[in-house]
């Protein structure tokens, strides 16, 4: 198999790490879906298999999928990167002091590496590419994929309801669990009107949607987060403050230490820069200073809860879940519109459908 250069023997995963779970997955994918160009979401349809309807929420959880498997399990490593000495919330070292080995192989480096192969590669790569990018995108906000510790809190015990289990699968599943939960009984409960006057954005939004159990916090994130009390943010969120090579000899003359990553000055996307704001997210708020983990789970003592209103409480109230799923899906959005769509679409709606920058 010629997929991909790189060595498949490289990549052994050392524990479970799975990024946000199905739903937040296919969350991140469906707010993308939302927001694409129609050029876009027909080059999209002829990279992806018939299977997927045209549709990245349906391939957004491929990659977990197959990670173990013998022929993609060099992919392991891909899903997360780990700061050398960082140790939330008493040291937030992201990069500053270099990548735990292999340097070279994880979640940064791959979001560029997918996004090249989705503008410039054919056929199976493409395919595959794509579904990578959609699918570490949103890995890159989930905050728990961006720290070494305790193997990014899967050794964290804590209490979530009438679970024992770990911090990371509190922010992979229970959070956004409880966070859709909380708007089954709303208005965003049903299919938006579709038909009638001024209805565009509600079509755009159930055209990207299948009738899932996230579906009513979708239409929720869309029309009350993204155009509403985010909608000032969107421009920054979606910018990148890209580094010319200019600027990098001026650091260097300056005697500045260089970036930890340098994102890429000719594509659309900034992945240190993005998850350098979602890694701030554990040492302001994820993880406690009480929170301690352990070296062998067998040994775990689950005395601390995170459903509380101190906690699981401040999650929902900063709709903290809810931004950062907004945030991955509108920068896949950018990115895929950006080498996708077509200069005619650009013109007439801009990089993202249905937003004004």
């Amino acid at each position: 198999m010629h997929l991909f250069t790189l060595a498949v023997s490289a990549a052994v995963l050392a524990i479970p790490a799975w990024g946000w779970g199905k739903e937040g997955h296919r969350m991140t994918a469906a707010i993308a879906q939302i927001h694409l160009l129609p050029s876009t979401r027909e080059a999209i349809c002829s990279i992806l298999p018939e299977d997927s309807d045209c549709n990245l929420a349906n391939v957004a959880t491929w990659p977990d999928d197959v990670r173990k498997t013998e022929v993609w399990k060099w992919s392991a490593n891909l899903h997360f990167v780990n700061g050398i000495d960082d140790s939330p919330p008493k040291e937030c070292s992201f990069g500053t002091k270099g990548w735990e080995k292999p340097s070279d192989r994880h979640v940064l480096n791959a979001i560029v590496n997918m996004t090249r192969r989705v503008e410039s590669s054919y056929g199976d790569e493409r395919d595959f590419s794509l579904r990578f990018l959609t699918h570490f995108l949103g890995d890159i906000h989930q905050p728990l994929h961006l720290t070494g510790r305790y193997f990014g809190g899967n050794l964290v015990p804590v209490l979530f309801g009438e679970k024992k289990t770990g911090l990371h699968t509190v922010w992979d599943d229970d959070l956004v669990m409880q966070r859709i939960e909380s708007v089954e009984s709303s208005a965003y409960a049903h299919p938006l009107q579709t038909s009638g006057t001024a209805l565009g954005r509600n079509h755009q939004i159930e055209a990207a949607l299948n009738g899932s159990n996230y579906d009513p916090l979708v239409r929720w994130i869309v029309l009350e987060g993204i155009d509403g009390r985010w909608a000032t943010e969107i421009k920054q969120w979606t910018t990148c403050p890209q580094i010319t090579t200019t600027n990098q000899v001026d650091q260097q003359i300056l005697g500045l230490d260089a970036p930890p990553f340098n994102d890429p000055t000719n594509l659309p996307v900034c992945p240190y820069h993005w998850a350098k704001a979602s890694h701030r997210l554990l040492c302001d708020f994820i993880w406690r200073a009480d929170l301690e983990g352990v070296e062998d789970s067998k040994k775990a003592v689950y005395k601390i809860r995170l459903d509380t209103p101190e906690y699981a409480g401040q999650v929902g109230e900063r709709k903290m879940i809810e931004e950062q799923i907004a945030k991955g899906g509108l920068r896949l959005a950018l990115a895929l519109n950006t080498i996708l769509g077509s200069e005619e679409d650009k013109r007439a709606f801009g990089l993202l459908f249905g937003v004004k920058l």
